[in-house]
Formats: structure tokens, sequence, C-alpha cells
């Protein structure tokens, strides 16, 4: 008896044998959407910061400026020089925090896609009333517990399921508006 539990345990389940299936192939695209929304809170606070440290700067780098041309002792130089250093880091943080940091984000992201080419590659979600279970090149990668999933979030373009453990699933919209009503349903129940 304690046999025949165990091999049925033990017992492995293909990708044919769910009945309600999604294929998600992943791009770029939807990985730098994904960063760039969870990173959103981080770019305006970068910003807020960013413009009140330039005020600040500024203000200072211009009246180290006005100090050392109004002086003609040997501390004139490095007013002017401070002010003009100030003034000038303020300028490339501004740049930074408007311009760079989102292209530096998306290049942080190309880059670990290259490191981890699988993250591209179509997966196969099978839906079950209890479970999520994934495939990838046929093969067994994880199963979600429905119980574990914590929410979901919707970008523009992909529906991020998440799950308590801080892993994140995502699927693009237009792969789950094909998918049949059932898994639908079951990921639109997610919502909290």
């Amino acid at each position: 008896m304690k046999n025949e539990k165990n091999r049925i345990k033990n017992e492995k389940r293909s990708l044919d044998d769910f009945t309600h299936r999604m294929t998600v192939q992943l791009q770029e695209n939807h990985y730098i959407d994904y960063a760039l929304s969870h990173s959103q809170d981080q770019i305006n606070k970068g910003k807020k910061k960013a413009v009140i440290w330039a005020v600040i700067f500024t203000v200072i780098g211009v009246f180290a400026i006005y100090k050392g041309v109004s002086m003609n002792d040997r501390w004139s130089d490095v007013y002017l020089t401070l002010g003009i250093l100030f003034i000038v880091f303020q300028i490339f943080n501004l740049v930074y925090n408007f311009i760079m940091f989102p292209i530096a984000l998306k290049r942080s992201i190309l880059k670990e896609l290259k490191k981890d080419p699988s993250l591209l590659e179509p997966m196969e979600y099978a839906f079950e009333p209890d479970k999520i279970v994934c495939f990838l090149n046929g093969k067994h990668r994880n199963t979600i517990l429905t119980e574990d999933i914590s929410g979901i979030e919707e970008t523009e373009q992909t529906v991020i399921l998440q799950i308590k453990i801080g892993r994140r699933v995502i699927i693009p919209r237009e792969t789950l508006d094909a998918a049949d009503s059932v898994i639908q349903k079951q990921v639109q129940s997610f919502k909290k």
C-alpha cells in the first residue's frame, strides 16, 4: 500500500496532461515595461531630489562665484572653482536623473537577458484551479500554488502575477487576451 502511494506521488505530469494551457513568449520590451513601471516611484523621487539639490547647489555656486569675483586675495580662485564645480555637478545630476537613469535601467535589463537567454524562450503555463505549472522546452520549470498568488498588477503591455514570496510572473497582455476564457477568469480572480 505504501509503495503504491509513493509511486502515485512520484508520477510526473507532462504538458499534454493539462486542459487549459497558454504559451507565453516574453520579449525585451515586456521586461523593460515591467522594470520601468516598478521603478517609477524611485525615478520620480530621484527627479524631485535632483531638482531640490540643483536649486540649492546652484544658489551656493552662484554665491561662491560672486564671492570669488568680488575678492582679490588667494581664496578667490578657490571660490570660483567651487562655484563652477557646484553648478556643473548639478547639471550632471539633473541629466542623470531625467535622461540617463531610464536608459541605464534598460541597458541593465538587456544585459541580464543576455546572461539568461531562457527568459526569452517560449514558456508553457498550464492552469488548474489550485496551481499554475510552468514548462520550458517541455520540461517542468516550476509550480505556483494559486493560494500563494497575492494579486495582479497591470501595465500597458503586461499583466503581472504577484506571488507572496516576492516572485513575479509576467504575461503579455495580448497573450492573455488570446487565451481561453477559463484562463482569463482565473487570472482576473487573482485581483484583490
